[in-house]
């Protein structure tokens, strides 16, 4: 979850367990997230529930569920990253495309969908030629490396459309 709040333009990241947080654990935490009066939400969440062979369904209608709970408590924009099945085992990306073929309906007037998961798989297109490129990015499944941080920081800054709210 990270979160951005002006005047004074600072961003937060706010995600207890990060890796490990599944969109259940993110609405009991939710409260908390209200409380900091955000401008701006970037939720990227269903990894870890993916993981845990949690239905990607199921998963869905909880990410809903914290995404209504968000606009109907702040006036923030909200984007919500798909998951990014490249970083995910092959057993696991099945319920990956599932799950992201379900966060178009969540699209509103204040809640975006930031694509990360076809910007990752072009980019590991391009680059699986060379031994390890794949590794440069995530260490494991949920681990990902800083240069990975950075890259999807990056896509998702320019994706999610914050550069609008400035």
């Amino acid at each position: 979850l990270l979160v951005l709040a002006r005047p004074d333009a600072a961003i937060t990241s706010y995600h207890p367990g990060e890796e490990s947080l599944r969109v259940e654990d993110a609405l009991r935490a939710a409260p908390a997230l209200i409380g900091k009066a955000p401008d701006f939400i970037h939720l990227g969440l269903g990894n870890a529930d993916l993981l845990a062979g949690i239905d990607p369904a199921a998963a869905l209608e909880a990410l809903r569920g914290l995404v209504q709970l968000l606009t109907l408590k702040t006036q923030a924009a909200v984007s919500v990253a798909t998951v990014v099945s490249s970083f995910l085992p092959p057993e696991a990306r099945p319920a990956a495309e599932v799950f992201n073929a379900g966060l178009p309906a969540l699209a509103g007037d204040r809640v975006r969908i930031t694509d990360l998961d076809l910007p990752v798989r072009a980019f590991l297109d391009v680059h699986r030629r060379a031994g390890g490129e794949k590794r440069a990015l995530h260490a494991r499944p949920l681990r990902l490396t800083s240069m990975g941080r950075a890259f999807l920081a990056r896509t998702a800054f320019v994706r999610s459309g914050l550069e609008e709210l400035a």
